[in-house]
């Protein structure tokens, strides 16, 4: 039983849902605080001058701790404008015919008042339905309360009977040697996630990676599944991660959020 646990970010890119796809049950962490100017609210796309930040007006009291199911979106005028620049930027993707009514259905329907959270959420399982994963899905604010941060991932794996947790990269830092120990000590094996960026057909020049996987969508199609899964490798035992040199995962630009 493997599980892996993130945050619900805005229109993520092609490892988030890699990571979803390898395991049995994947988390949404809604529950920790929204940060202002990060993934949770704004992703990038590919336009004819590079790449563009896509964000989300999102309403917070920060000084209060507002989470990301708490924290509420307003962003109906910015939806519409939103899919005008995928219409001028992808009108000639491969896909976009077949593509881009979907994606527009599903921006019209985000409206103000809706949590940030519940936003994010939505369009990832849209994203999985597109790219045919069927990883179950659950949001932490329905599970105990559980405290400490690698506490919390290793209460989470136990909720679910995990034997593997799987876990970006990016997360190694504050787990760390000490919080390795306390998987093994719980019988958990804790693997990290190795993601080999896939080259596809984008339209215009020059191929431009960790954009959002709306760039795949409307690329892609039908094959954007099969392109997803090209980019997976076996993870890493964390034993091994921590021992040899990260260059796999170093110095890489991504847009997971953290767990």
């Amino acid at each position: 039983m493997r599980v892996a646990i993130m945050q619900p970010t805005w229109l993520p890119w092609m490892g988030y849902f890699d990571l979803i796809d390898q395991v049995d049950q994947f988390v949404f962490l809604d529950t920790v605080q929204f940060t202002k100017r990060s993934w949770h609210c704004r992703n990038r796309i590919k336009t004819s001058d590079g790449s563009k930040w896509i964000s989300l007006p999102v309403f917070a009291r920060l000084s209060k701790g507002t989470s990301l199911d708490t924290a509420i979106v307003q962003p109906e005028h910015r939806m519409r404008k939103f899919s005008r620049t995928l219409r001028q930027e992808y009108s000639a993707a491969r896909a976009f015919e077949v593509e881009f009514p979907a994606l527009a259905e599903h921006f019209s329907g985000i409206s103000d008042g809706a949590s940030l959270a519940d936003v994010n959420i939505n369009f990832i399982h849209f994203a999985m339905e597109r790219l045919k994963i069927t990883t179950k899905t659950v949001r932490a604010n329905s599970l105990p309360k559980f405290d400490g941060r690698v506490m919390r991932l290793i209460e989470i794996c136990r909720f679910f009977g995990a034997d593997t947790y799987v876990s970006v990269p990016g997360s190694a830092d504050y787990i760390g040697l000490d919080g390795m120990k306390r998987f093994e000590e719980a019988g958990i094996d804790l693997v990290f996630q190795r993601y080999d960026h896939p080259i596809y057909r984008q339209c215009g020049s020059s191929f431009l990676s960790f954009m959002s996987i709306v760039d795949l969508l409307l690329n892609a199609g039908e094959q954007a599944g099969a392109i997803l899964r090209s980019g997976h490798r076996d993870p890493i035992h964390a034993l091994e991660f921590f021992d040899v040199s990260r260059s796999e995962s170093g110095g890489k630009e991504n847009n997971y959020g953290a767990a």
